[in-house]
């Protein structure tokens, strides 16, 4: 499983995280749990990394195998659904919040808060899912509503490929992390997800 540098470093963060969260919920189990997950990951990968041809893919698909390694760890210690999707949100919080939070407060602090926030989801849109992978379309963008549509998930893709499509609403449950940070004065809503069995994913902003 040779990596570029930016898939290594990925995989790599993902992995701490993981160690930090299985030694806080289970203690002294917590190394023995993160060795198996680092196995399962590696066999994951080398069993999907056909679907994943480049760094966007890889930088997207590594989030779907560390969901699957997660779960083949869980499920030795016989855990529930809910305590999976906690525990993978959890290490997403880790990851994500602090960035998130900064960037959310930049962003209220600008001139037109609205304005910026559209700006940066756009920029975000066009980094990651303006692609083959995901097919971003824009479908509202109006005073107070902003709209895209998610035409295709590549998340879901690798999970349905792997025979485990039900894991795929724990991710759908990380775009949430977003939306508590901007609860206060956007109204965020997703009423279909390809993972619920929908032909796309919805996602709509409007401003409180």
């Amino acid at each position: 499983m040779a990596q570029d540098e930016q898939t290594q470093q990925l995989i790599d963060f993902f992995s701490e995280l993981t160690l930090k969260e299985l030694n806080k919920q289970f203690g002294d189990k917590g190394e023995a749990m993160h060795k198996l997950f680092s196995r399962q990951f590696e066999i994951h990968y080398n069993n999907y990394e056909h679907m994943m041809p480049d760094l966007l893919a890889k930088r997207h698909g590594i989030n779907s195998l560390f969901l699957m390694a997660l779960d083949d760890v869980l499920c030795e210690v016989r855990a529930s659904f809910n305590a999976l999707k906690e525990t993978a949100i959890s290490i997403y919080h880790s990851m994500l919040l602090d960035y998130l939070k900064t960037e959310v407060a930049s962003i209220q602090q600008s001139d037109n808060p609205w304005d910026e926030f559209t700006k940066w989801v756009q920029k975000g849109n066009a980094a990651n899912y303006d692609n083959d992978y995901f097919q971003v379309v824009e479908v509202e963008n109006e005073k107070d509503c902003f709209g895209f549509d998610i035409q295709n998930c590549f998340y879901f893709d690798i999970l349905r490929e792997a025979g485990k499509p039900e894991l795929g609403s724990i991710l759908c449950d990380y775009d949430m992390i977003i939306a508590y940070l901007i609860e206060d004065w956007i109204e965020f809503s997703r009423n279909e997800t390809i993972a619920a069995g929908d032909k796309r994913c919805t996602f709509r902003y409007c401003k409180k």
